[in-house]
């Protein structure tokens, strides 16, 4: 035992290491949500599609509260990843291994990545947040770790915060301090293109290839770990067909019914309720985001065509090897959703009669507000259209139009015209546009 806490501490000690000298791209709004967290009686479970930033988020974060004054023997870092975390022990030679570190009378702040790799961990997460001088951070890369007993365990004892990858303003500073005479636009181009999987940009600086390997690399070991192993999936064909479809249809409607019909017109027969298992285990491993749409005129949602999008350009790249710049009008939807996602309460799909609005928003103050999104409006037919769904909803709620141009006349009827470069750097992590 002596000797592996020393391997152990060995290990804590090279994290801290990697605190301090790593050079990290700031993520400016999930750190301030855990800066306004820190030391509440409440778990941090902090969720997101795998390689999205999570460990990174926690080590920037632990950097931040050293800064702050808090001692490293104070903070404990466990990465279940690693092997020499996972030779501790199980649930119960872990938690007796972490009660050893603890400093009587001080906080103590207690990191556990990937948490859902040890068996049992509800138990250990559960005997730790008691203690009354541990503030706890988790991580995972599935929501059926939230779906199960943990949620029954900890019902009303933790707050999820949900990880993306980069925002186009956290990659635009990136980009910009690499490449300064890029313009925003040809940043922006290559954002909708390449994503924000923060380890994915930074190996596009060797090549588009070795970046691209990277990105296939993660997709499989999400489709491996996260679905196929987890639920036991055999027909892996089906499943495929079923992934590539979603990637290939990106700002569209669709349902367990409709991709159902369309495989089986294609030689694929999977039933509808197959398609839903699958579409929801996409879900829950935020390869996908499931968004509802919401009868504008009724105030209540429809059970039918939904849109899905997905957390990352970059995946439907290497997976369907094809350019999405020829569809860049739903990439740009695709973008401008993750977006509001990471702003608000709740994002829907509108619907008013026969007219269809692309997203119905609920901020953290219950507003609503709507917003159209197109690639450019300078056809006076396009605009029309486009302005069309935002006037039939006759009240005074704020309503937007996003798009690439440069409007110098951006009010039409109430409705403001955004560019969507300003809109995505002007926003402040304390306001909701």
């Amino acid at each position: 035992m002596i000797q592996h806490s020393k391997i152990f501490e060995q290990s804590q000690n090279n994290i801290i290491m990697d605190i301090q000298q790593k050079d990290f791209i700031e993520r400016k709004q999930y750190m301030q949500q855990l800066r306004n967290l820190k030391d509440q009686n409440i778990i941090k479970v902090i969720t997101g599609v795998r390689r999205c930033g999570k460990s990174t988020l926690l080590m920037m974060f632990a950097n931040d509260i050293i800064k702050g004054g808090v001692d490293t023997n104070q903070i404990q870092f466990y990465n279940f990843e690693d092997l020499d975390t996972l030779s501790i022990g199980d649930i119960y030679q872990i938690h007796t291994h972490i009660k050893k570190g603890l400093i009587n009378d001080k906080m103590n702040y207690i990191f556990l990545d990937e948490v859902q790799n040890i068996k049992d961990f509800q138990l250990l997460v559960d005997s730790l947040y008691i203690k009354p001088n541990v503030d706890i951070y988790i991580t995972g890369s599935n929501a059926y770790m939230l779906s199960g007993e943990l949620a029954t365990l900890l019902t009303g004892r933790y707050v999820e915060i949900n990880l993306l990858p980069l925002q186009f303003a956290e990659y635009y500073n990136f980009i910009s301090s690499k490449s300064p005479n890029l313009s925003k636009n040809e940043i922006l181009a290559n954002y909708i293109h390449f994503g924000g999987i923060p380890e994915y940009v930074k190996q596009l600086s060797i090549s588009e290839k070795q970046a691209d390997l990277f990105a296939h690399s993660i997709l499989k070991t999400i489709i491996e770990k996260d679905i196929f192993k987890r639920l036991n999936i055999t027909n892996k064909h089906d499943f495929n067909k079923i992934l590539d479809f979603i990637l290939d249809s990106v700002g569209s409607y669709v349902s367990p019914r409709s991709i159902s019909d369309t495989l089986r017109s294609n030689g694929t027969i999977v039933d509808k309720q197959t398609v839903a298992k699958y579409l929801d285990a996409l879900c829950e491993a935020y390869l996908i985001y499931k968004v509802p749409r919401f009868e504008i005129k009724g105030k209540g949602l429809l059970q039918t065509l939904n849109k899905y999008y997905i957390v990352d350009p970059c995946f439907a790249k290497v997976r369907l090897k094809k350019s999405i710049i020829k569809d860049r009008s739903h990439w740009l939807e695709n973008m401008v959703y993750l977006e509001l996602f990471r702003r608000n309460k709740e994002v829907f799909i509108g619907k008013r009669n026969n007219l269809e609005v692309d997203f119905v928003v609920i901020d953290y103050n219950d507003y609503t507000s709507y917003y159209q999104v197109a690639w450019t409006t300078e056809n006076p037919d396009t605009l029309e259209r486009e302005l069309a769904s935002l006037r039939a909803i006759k009240d005074s709620t704020p309503k937007y139009l996003i798009t690439t141009d440069i409007d110098f006349n951006p009010v039409y009827d109430g409705i403001r015209k955004l560019n969507v470069i300003d809109w995505l750097l002007s926003h402040n992590i304390n306001n909701t546009l």
